[in-house]
């Protein structure tokens, strides 16, 4: 059974950076290489509707066990607010497997 992970929250019309790292032991001291593992995230609201999929170019490389993404203020302007349902699957080119699921809150802008 895969754990829940709720993201942090995203501001919408600010910019969101978000890292992501895979360590192949609890201490988090070994690496997983996960650099030519394919990512995609997609989150739903209540009724099932997808309202954003970040797909596997907005999961940029850093390190053989490092992903970031990173959206613009542009991008995160067209979120819906509410909390939403996420599932990360990740496709090992063995398998597709989902390794994170959970919410993720999109936060109204006060200063905007």
């Amino acid at each position: 059974m895969i754990g829940e992970t709720n993201l942090k929250p995203i501001k919408k019309g600010d910019t969101y950076i978000i890292p992501f790292e895979f360590y192949s032991d609890e201490c988090e001291s070994t690496a997983f290489n996960v650099s030519t593992y394919i990512f995609k995230l997609m989150a739903k609201n209540s009724s099932g509707t997808t309202q954003f999929t970040w797909n596997n170019a907005d999961f940029v490389s850093v390190a053989i066990n490092k992903r970031t993404v990173s959206l613009s203020s542009v991008t995160t302007a067209t979120y819906n607010i509410g909390e939403f349902n996420y599932e990360l699957q990740v496709d090992t080119g063995s398998g597709v497997y989902t390794w994170m699921q959970g919410y993720i809150q999109v936060e109204d802008q006060i200063t905007s």
